[in-house]
């Protein structure tokens, strides 16, 4: 049997997701307080109600957010819903480099996560998964939640 090292993240950041909701909130009793005072316009109902459609869909859009990783000793496969239609792949031998990386969870709040260089970032858990670098020069993050399961999963492998 084939051994393999999976990973599922769904973005859930608690925070963001506070932010979107008082704001729909906001909205709404915006458009309430304009109702009942009465100094409704066309204009005004449309802008409210514009506003609380692009933060709902913006809500919905985060919820979809699904980053799926899959490693075995062939290949490395990855699917970012809904960017890729598609899984991804990246076979060992393209693969020139690969480092795993594990940062703490402050990281994402003091600007340790961000990156300058050309490199393709699928993550939902910030620095964290296997940062890979291939034979055509092409730079990768693909970010796993359980970096420690990974790290130990690629040891078993390089055995």
């Amino acid at each position: 049997m084939e051994s393999k090292f999976k990973d599922r993240q769904h973005f859930n950041d608690t925070l963001v997701f506070a932010f979107i909701g008082l704001a729909l909130l906001a909205t709404l009793g915006a458009l309430i307080k304009t109702v009942w005072i009465g100094e409704i316009t066309l204009l005004n109902s449309l802008i409210y109600l514009g506003v609380m459609l692009l933060l709902g869909g913006w809500f919905w859009w985060l919820r979809r957010l699904e980053l799926k990783v899959s490693i075995n000793h062939k290949r490395i496969k990855y699917k970012m819903a809904p960017y890729h239609m598609k899984s991804k792949r990246i076979a060992w031998k393209e693969v020139t480099s690969c480092q795993v990386v594990k940062t703490p969870l402050a990281s994402q709040w003091h600007g340790s996560n961000i990156r300058f260089c050309k490199e393709n970032w699928f993550s939902l858990s910030g620095r964290n998964g296997l940062s890979v670098l291939t034979r055509d020069g092409e730079s990768y993050f693909i970010g796993c939640r359980d970096v420690d399961g990974l790290a130990q999963f690629l040891g078993k492998l390089r055995q």
